[in-house]
């Protein structure tokens, strides 16, 4: 097996992913990247990933493709879970398959990757593990029940994982994004009208690139972080801190 680390990104041929993917190449990482689509991680990376089709919906399937990565590759010194699922649907009538499909990647998942690969995790020095929650866990939006519940628990399992695990080396810390300039936002992010309006909610007058989403993570999971475990960085330019009233209602005070 190779010296080089290993890290596991899920969600990784989205705009958070692939930004991390590639920041952890950068550092020095052997990456095994997780989607739906394998071939889609084959065009975007070639034969610099490990790419693994992997449906995070399922047990069996995080089973048997931690099996594999332990078998193949050896440890992951770091596991960034970042695969999201999301639907925009009324708390009234949003339907229980939605609910549970959105614990199961949003919470199962990570759970059940945490209890796969930490075992092995423990004798990796600097083992660390990242998710990615949101904004969403502190400051909900309408519509997204399900979505901002399951963030809110994955900041929780952050905190459980870090307590449980600090004590044998392993920390585990989460980041939250605010808005992403990502193709997940595109339909936003094309309404002129949106993003003028929404940007005065951001003390720091910008969306957040998906590379900025990638450093917080790499910071994380580095050892220039070895004294940081069950903490939620937030990295949303400040949205959540505090609003400018003057800002967001006068636009010549903005």
């Amino acid at each position: 097996m190779s010296a080089l680390p290993l890290a596991l990104v899920t969600g990784a041929a989205g705009g958070i992913g692939s930004a991390t993917v590639r920041r952890f190449l950068k550092g020095g990482f052997r990456v095994a990247a997780v989607d739906r689509d394998a071939g889609r991680l084959r065009e975007m990376f070639g034969e610099k990933v490990i790419p693994l089709e992997v449906d995070l919906d399922s047990t069996e399937a995080i089973h048997q493709a931690c099996a594999t990565i332990l078998e193949t590759h050896g440890a992951p010194r770091t596991v960034v879970n970042n695969a999201a699922a999301w639907y925009y649907t009324d708390s009234t009538v949003a339907a229980p398959e939605e609910w549970r499909h959105t614990l199961s990647v949003n919470v199962v998942a990570p759970a059940a990757l945490a209890w796969e690969l930490i075992p092995a995790m423990l004798g990796v020095p600097g083992a660390s593990i990242v998710n990615i929650s949101s904004r969403n866990a502190f400051s909900s939006s309408p519509r997204s029940a399900a979505y901002d519940a399951s963030k809110a628990a994955l900041v929780a399992l952050t905190r459980t994982l870090a307590v449980e695990f600090g004590p044998r080396g392993l920390r585990v810390n989460a980041v939250c994004p605010g808005v992403v300039d990502t193709a997940a936002n595109s339909r936003e992010m094309a309404d002129p009208e949106w993003v003028a309006n929404y940007l005065r909610l951001i003390p720091l007058d910008r969306f957040a690139k998906a590379e900025d989403i990638a450093n917080a993570i790499f910071f994380l999971a580095s050892d220039e972080a070895s004294f940081i475990t069950g903490h939620t960085l937030m990295v949303d330019g400040g949205q959540i801190s505090g609003q400018n009233f003057g800002r967001i209602f006068d636009k010549k005070n903005s």
